[in-house]
């Protein structure tokens, strides 16, 4: 295990534990992608998966994604020139690396891929760990900033992290299967209650025990506006707090 400072253990637990305890692998990107968004500060956060045989892909991304459509395809189509993938990709490294670690800055910042995928968002540096579940499944944990590069520090907290995040990815028999089952049609009947699309996302995440900051995080909105849905929905479904709140929705949930 790499030598990390005590302080640095107790929010680490904190992410395993949040990922263990999520009821499918939907909520599990969540709680992935939240739980270490607290430990390892960025400007954006990416957890996906992706099952090269199916073409199944579930990811989560904090804040919500920000990627024109043009970036996202010109990644889909030339992934292998993010300097980091084509690392993974041709030598099998396991670790955790930062862009710096693989190309210089200078190189990086006239590539194709930064040029079509990261400039105009003012993406520099980037840390990522590659996850491979087995010969079909791949993914990766990553983190971007537009400033300061990351240190030694965050890929040794990552690399801690990587066994823990292969067992529980593997908690479940069918993982893809639960999180398209359990997920949307929640949000679907939450709607009934005479909520926006909005207002119900954020009362499905409470009643998975998300506090509003936790939510805030999940869904790339400020405390202040999920504090403010929180209050309409309160309003709508005439309940006097949080907890009475969830507890109705879970009735409805459960004899829906």
């Amino acid at each position: 295990m790499p030598n990390l400072a005590k302080r640095e253990w107790g929010p680490l637990f904190d992410a395993v534990y949040e990922m263990n305890t999520a009821r499918d692998h939907a909520d599990f990107l969540s709680a992935v992608a939240t739980g270490m968004s607290r430990l390892i500060q960025a400007d954006q956060t990416v957890v996906h998966i992706l099952d090269r045989k199916t073409k199944r892909l579930a990811f989560r991304m904090l804040p919500e994604c920000r990627y024109s459509q043009y970036e996202l395809e010109y990644y889909s189509a030339n992934p292998d020139g993010d300097p980091l993938v084509g690392h993974f990709a041709k030598t099998g490294d396991t670790k955790a690396r930062r862009t710096t670690d693989v190309i210089k800055l200078k190189d990086y910042l006239v590539s194709p891929h930064y040029v079509n995928c990261q400039q105009r968002l003012g993406f520099v540096h980037t840390l990522a760990l590659p996850v491979k579940v087995n010969d079909d499944t791949v993914g990766a944990l990553s983190f971007d900033r537009c400033k300061s590069n990351f240190t030694k520090r965050h890929c040794a907290l990552l690399d801690a992290f990587a066994p823990h995040f292969l067992l529980a990815w593997s908690r479940h028999p069918d993982p893809w299967l639960a999180a398209e089952k359990a997920k949307a049609p929640d949000r679907v009947r939450l709607r009934q209650l005479g909520l926006t699309a909005r207002q119900a996302d954020i009362l499905f995440w409470m009643t998975e025990g998300k506090q509003n900051r936790e939510i805030a995080m999940i869904l790339g909105r400020s405390l202040a506006t999920v504090q403010e849905h929180v209050e309409n929905i309160l309003k709508k479904l005439g309940q006097e707090n949080r907890h009475s709140a969830t507890v109705f929705a879970l009735r409805h949930l459960g004899s829906a």
